[in-house]
Parts: structure tokens; C-alpha cells; sequence
């Protein structure tokens, strides 16, 4: 066990700072033997006052980043909101159009279902093809 060579309480050999006084035991020799036992006099506290206020600047600025990380989110849910209500909206109407042309005659039944199948694969590839060209633009590979 190795001392301090400042007030000669015990450290260990992996130990950067005196848990007692605060000093640097990298810059400073560490003696193996233990000090005089002359009681050191009690050193004041080093600098509490800048650690708390690096500690607020710290957890201040951790604050800035998470809100600016839950308003960065929001944006996002709120651009891509419409994508579904548009897919939706665009399948009723080629439902509609597609019943009509049913009920007047105009086409059968097995033609208007493939019909709509492949024009709502259509809407929903487009739907996907449009968010991953926006997220890729606003997320650009590092």
C-alpha cells in the first residue's frame, strides 16, 4: 500500500488523485512507506465551487441536446404524418371508382379486384420509395 505524499493517507497503486486531499499522486513521487504521523491540518475542500458549476454546465447542456432531439423527432412524426391518411384516402377512391365501373357494367368483378390489387401495390411502393428518399435526406450516410 502506498501514502500520500502530501498528508500521507494510504492510496492505491491504481489511484490518479488522494481520496483524502485531492492531490495528483501522477505528477507527484508516492512514497511506499507511510508518512510521519504528525496529524496533517485539514485542507479545504479544492475548488467545490467550479465542479458544481462544470457539473450544471454539463447537465445543462445534456438537457439542450435531449430537447433538441425531442423536437428534432417531432418534426419528423409530423412531416411524414400525411403519408398514411393520402395512401388511405387514395385506395377509397379506386374502390369506389372500381365498384362503379362494376355496378354499371362496364367491367367484371375478377377484372376491377386485379385491377385495384395492383394499383394499391402501386400507391404503397410509391409511399415507401417517397420516405426512404426523405429520410435519406435528412439522414445522409457518414
Amino acid at each position: 500500500m502506498l501514502s500520500c505524499p502530501k498528508c500521507g493517507s494510504k492510496v492505491r497503486e491504481d489511484m490518479n488523485f488522494c481520496p483524502k486531499c485531492g492531490t495528483s499522486l501522477k505528477e507527484q513521487v508516492v512514497t511506499a512507506t507511510p508518512a510521519p504521523a504528525a496529524p496533517a491540518a485539514p485542507q479545504p475542500p479544492a475548488a467545490p465551487v467550479r465542479v458544481e458549476k462544470e457539473e450544471k454546465r454539463e447537465k445543462g447542456e445534456k438537457e439542450e441536446k435531449e430537447e433538441r432531439e425531442e423536437k428534432e423527432e417531432r418534426y419528423e412524426k409530423r412531416e411524414s404524418a400525411f403519408i398514411g391518411p393520402l395512401i388511405g384516402g387514395a385506395v377509397l377512391i379506386l374502390l369506389g371508382f372500381g365498384f362503379y365501373l362494376m355496378i354499371t357494367g362496364a367491367v367484371s368483378w375478377e377484372t376491377i379486384g386485379a385491377i385495384l390489387f395492383i394499383i394499391i401495390g402501386i400507391i404503397v411502393i410509391a409511399g415507401a420509395a417517397y420516405a426512404a428518399t426523405t429520410a435519406a435526406r435528412r439522414h445522409p450516410p457518414a
